[in-house]
């Protein structure tokens, strides 16, 4: 069965996005697999009467473990709440050793539809791409990684924009995006992203393979925008600004137009306060 992989650090932003991530189980009839990575090995050497490395391990792992019964038990009345709704049942483990090992692991035993995971302090988008553990977890995935800032309720989802340069990786993402639209029922505006001074001869040829792509789909809840200048990242903050989508998504790889983009020092202060909930599909993502 389907099943919703919520990742925690224990922090109050991954508290909140477990909450997130019950929303999406019940709507989606998933169950949930909530899991923490211990990636911190205590290096205590071994000396006469004091502790060993293996003794500071295991308590290590007995307190989080202790967490975790705690955090399942707090998310408990949220996934019970709701006369007739769906009640997936929550499973919950740990892991010692780098997540993107455990991760690996997770996604090849489990049936994973999406995985949820909370923002870094701020909310910034340069930090989920060059935080660690947030790379780490896009870079190793082959599902949708859902991002949730603090303070950033994921509920009546009905409007999703989906960046897109027209590259082919995006047409998946937007198969699935119209799959889930079954759903929750959303609206999906598709922006097509026109950097200034892009002289990419084939980006018409990829624009209309995409947009026969998208009319197979069928999905009635969809349009296309343009978004040109210069400096487009800024036009795409302020573009959430304005609009206010309930959810921004967009493909991420390696060499992809938006890592570029990010890695640009002036994508830093224009993405300084973005607040949107996030939906970014891994390189590897596969339906």
């Amino acid at each position: 069965m389907k099943t919703i992989l919520i990742l925690t650090d224990f922090s109050k932003n991954a508290t909140h996005a477990a909450l997130a991530g019950i929303r999406l189980a019940k709507d989606l009839h998933a169950n949930i697999f909530l899991f923490h990575s211990n990636t911190n090995q205590a290096l205590t050497p071994i000396y006469a009467g004091g502790p060993t490395v293996v003794d500071e391990v295991n308590l290590m792992e007995d307190e989080n473990r202790e967490k975790l019964k705690a955090l399942a038990d707090l998310l408990q009345p949220f996934i019970e709440e709701g006369e007739g709704a769906w009640q997936p049942s929550l499973h919950y483990n740990e892991g010692l050793g780098e997540l993107s090992y455990q991760l690996r692991n997770i996604l090849a035993t489990k049936d994973i539809e999406i995985i949820v995971m909370g923002a870094r302090e701020g909310s910034r988008l340069d930090h989920f791409f060059t935080g660690s553990e947030t790379f780490s977890v896009i870079d190793h995935a082959n599902k949708p990684v859902l991002v949730v800032p603090q303070n950033i309720d994921l509920v009546n989802l009905k409007r999703v924009l989906f960046a897109t340069d027209f590259a082919e990786e995006d047409i998946r993402a937007i198969r699935y995006l119209a799959g889930l639209g079954s759903v929750f029922n959303y609206h999906i505006e598709i922006v097509h992203i026109n950097s200034y001074g892009d002289d990419d001869i084939t980006k018409e040829l990829r624009k209309l393979e995409f947009m026969k792509h998208i009319e197979r789909l069928r999905y009635s809840l969809i349009n296309n925008a343009e978004l040109n200048g210069k400096d487009v990242v800024n036009r795409l903050n302020r573009l959430c600004e304005e609009t206010k989508p309930d959810m921004l998504a967009f493909t991420h790889y390696r060499d992809s137009f938006f890592a570029r983009l990010l890695h640009q020092s002036i994508s830093h202060e224009a993405l300084e306060n973005q607040k949107v909930p996030m939906l970014i599909f891994p390189a590897k993502f596969t339906l």
